[in-house]
């Protein structure tokens, strides 16, 4: 820290040193003291100006490059999150929901482009996507224990995503994480499924609702993200289509 101190006062009574030689050269060879104070004088008055420009331009491009960067970190753990848990957690809700055909255009994302994406995204935003869990009282049990092991099994991982402060930049993705725990909390509160009658599982049944909604908005936007920046990638997503019953990862032409 010394060094470093060292050298910027060094380097400060240098560029001193050089401004006296050049005005006093300059007032020597000319000898016109007025002009050197007028020219002097004319750019201290910049000085200001020059300080609103580094701190309101300058200093709010830097924080959107930073903003922008953070960003993309965050859709890039996107693709850590659908490989833990989301893809598995869309598996097991699109498989017991009445309305399958709500997310049947899903199976052929692999024919999207861009506008694609976005329109769909747009619907998304605008209108909830229809779910509602069809399972036969005998299968509840077994099929709530199934999705209790599951956010059980990948606890940790969910809580360390929203102990990251900078999810806070990215709401929906948020949203997501909290709707899951919830039905997480929901699930563990439960000791014995076989006491879940038919209205206690119209509420869990909300609850996931409200997780599938938010799964499937960033499924889409995840893989616009993928298309966009990263189209090498999105392919093994495609062959894993969690939609789609027939995926298979195995490339067959």
């Amino acid at each position: 820290m010394g060094k470093h101190l060292s050298w910027k006062v060094k380097f400060s009574i240098l560029m001193i040193i050089l401004i006296i030689v050049i005005y006093g050269t300059n007032y020597l060879v000319l000898g016109d003291a007025e002009h050197i104070i007028s020219y002097v004088w004319t750019h201290l008055g910049f000085i200001p100006v020059d300080i609103l420009l580094v701190a309101f331009i300058l200093d709010e491009i830097i924080e959107k490059k930073e903003k922008e960067a953070m960003l993309e970190k965050l859709d890039m753990l996107m693709s850590t999150f659908f490989s833990e848990v989301g893809n598995e957690l869309i598996s097991q809700l699109s498989a017991v929901n009445k309305y399958k055909a709500s997310t049947e255009n899903l199976k052929s994302i692999k024919n999207w482009d861009e506008k694609d994406f976005d329109n769909k995204l747009e619907e998304l935003k605008n209108s909830n996507v229809d779910f509602s869990a069809q399972v036969a009282p005998e299968d509840r049990e077994e099929f709530l224990n199934n999705l209790r092991e599951l956010l059980i099994d990948k606890r940790e991982f969910i809580i360390n995503l929203i102990n990251n402060p900078n999810l806070l930049e990215k709401e929906e993705f948020t949203e997501l994480i909290n709707a899951i725990l919830h039905l997480d909390e929901e699930l563990e509160h439960r000791t014995d499924f076989a006491l879940v009658n038919d209205a206690d599982f119209g509420h869990l049944n909300g609850d996931m609702q409200r997780v599938y909604n938010k799964l499937v908005y960033e499924w889409v936007y995840y893989l616009r993200y993928l298309y966009k920046y990263y189209p090498y990638m999105i392919a093994l997503i495609i062959r894993t289509n969690p939609f789609d019953e027939t995926a298979e990862v195995y490339v067959k032409e």
